[in-house]
């Protein structure tokens, strides 16, 4: 099931990469015949010349497209080198999803250039007189700035991917968005919760996606008197679960002492569970506990 949905996965991204490289392969071919025509048809050069408002604007144009493409095929190639990598691996969606950001950044940068380049503004000159400006700027924007950067982190390492069920701090619920200033949880009750990047970094984050084993907990009362002790309880546990423990399907069986009333006594029973047998381990766990109650 899990290989079925790698695939699956690989396969929607795999599509949207086909679909990137036919966009990539208009904008070139568009390119292309605004480049060549204003370079070899006499008529549109006399045109751009009689017109300078349209040559700057032909220019920006060219220039626009020119950055995008230059973008896009960096990308294009990054993300195929890494579908390749990944044939027999897990697909870590963060990685395309950081590459597309960090593009979409550099296209903005290109397309505020190629506007400045359109009303005939030096963008060098332009950016030089806002120097004191931008370090205001900065300094007033540092907490987006940050967000922004541990977003990227979160993006480029493989602690947790898109679809992955995470606790942070106090809200569990599966990973539907990671952006460059939040990541977006949706909740067992249908809430999303969206929590920045800042505080996903800061806290600690428990992926149970990740995990082999997870913790089964369960409280019981026990009736007084009682002929079992604590150790006998853990050990005739142990004893059941003997296939189990040898399989690693079962580990650190744990009996503890909550409290002790009048008429019964209440003990906890801890234990770790393989995650494909852990509905299963768990009604195992309820039995035996009733059998052990009935012949007490």
């Amino acid at each position: 099931m899990l290989f079925f949905s790698m695939e699956k996965q690989k396969s929607l991204i795999q599509t949207t990469e086909s679909k990137k490289k036919r966009v990539f392969i208009l904008k070139l071919v568009i390119y292309l015949i605004l480049f060549l025509g204003a370079k070899f048809i006499p008529e549109i050069q006399e045109y751009l010349i009689k017109y300078p408002s349209i040559n700057s604007i032909h220019r920006a144009i060219l220039f626009l497209l020119g950055g995008n493409i230059l973008i896009s095929l960096g990308r294009i190639i990054t993300a195929r080198i890494y579908l390749r990598k990944t044939v027999d691996e897990k697909v870590h969606g963060n990685f395309l999803i950081g590459i597309t950001w960090i593009s979409n950044i550099l296209n903005s940068m290109v397309f505020v250039i190629a506007l400045m380049l359109a009303f005939d503004i030096r963008p060098l000159e332009f950016l030089t007189s806002l120097t004191i400006v931008a370090a205001a700027i900065a300094i007033l924007t540092k907490d987006y700035v940050n967000n922004i950067i541990n977003g990227l982190i979160i993006m480029f390492t493989d602690q947790f991917s898109l679809g992955d069920t995470i606790k942070i701090g106090e809200n569990t619920g599966v990973i539907e968005d990671i952006t460059l200033l939040n990541v977006v949880i949706k909740k067992e009750d249908g809430y999303k919760t969206i929590i920045p990047n800042n505080l996903v970094l800061g806290v600690q984050v428990t992926n149970y996606s990740r995990l082999d084993h997870r913790k089964v907990d369960f409280q019981m009362d026990m009736p007084f008197p009682t002929k079992f002790k604590l150790t006998q309880i853990e050990g005739i546990l142990v004893e059941n679960f003997e296939k189990r423990i040898k399989k690693k399907e079962v580990a650190n069986i744990k009996i503890v002492l909550v409290a002790i009333q009048k008429e019964v006594y209440s003990i906890k029973v801890s234990l770790e569970s393989s995650l494909t047998d852990e509905t299963k381990i768990k009604s195992e766990l309820q039995q035996y506990l009733l059998d052990l109650l009935n012949e007490n």
